[in-house]
């Protein structure tokens, strides 16, 4: 180093200036709890607010659709009539016309058994949930002689009991995705 450049080191760090002192402090006077300032390099901010927006819009499809919205990994419809609660509703059938399962959950939150009976345009079934129990409709076979639409298409579905109705819009799905091939009626 040359005695100009001594020169304005020595000033910097005998300045009186406490910012100049943080950044230029002798290498005998620091030790290892001695913290350096940092400033980015001029025309870098836009970066940092970059990855900012970024990372936020990012975390956004994470958040949920709200009550309504409590399983979407679920692909079926998910009401409540009353105490009773109808979880991923949906149907799977091979062909337009032809006969349609139902799946899904039904929860029933009393310690009353619920008659549901559930339908389309054309025909009924009617299940009973017990008190404080459910049904999987994956376990138990509930068929419909028709979906109403072909499969890729969603169809109306209407939920009856003694506390009301209510409409579910129900994907048609079919067994072309390996879960629902199993349930494919016969």
């Amino acid at each position: 180093m040359t005695t100009s450049h001594q020169h304005l080191h020595t000033d910097l760090r005998t300045s009186p200036d406490p910012a100049k002192e943080t950044f230029m402090l002798p290498r005998r006077q620091q030790s290892s709890t001695t913290y350096r300032h940092h400033q980015p390099p001029a025309g870098r901010p836009g970066v940092s607010a970059a990855i900012l927006v970024a990372g936020l819009i990012a975390l956004t499809g994470c958040a949920t659709g709200g009550e309504d919205n409590w399983n979407s990994t679920a692909v079926g419809d998910d009401k409540s009539v009353g105490a009773l609660d109808l979880r991923s509703v949906l149907l799977v059938a091979a062909e337009d016309g032809g006969p349609a399962r139902l799946l899904g959950t039904l929860e029933n939150n009393t310690d009353q058994p619920i008659e549901v009976t559930i339908s389309d345009e054309d025909e009924e079934t009617t299940l009973t949930v017990p008190g404080d129990g459910s049904i999987g409709l994956d376990t138990d076979e509930t068929l419909l002689q028709s979906a109403g639409d072909a499969p890729g298409a969603r169809t109306t579905l209407t939920a009856t009991t003694d506390e009301g109705d209510v409409e579910l819009l129900v994907p048609v799905v079919d067994g072309t995705l390996d879960p629902y091939e199993p349930y494919l009626p016969e």
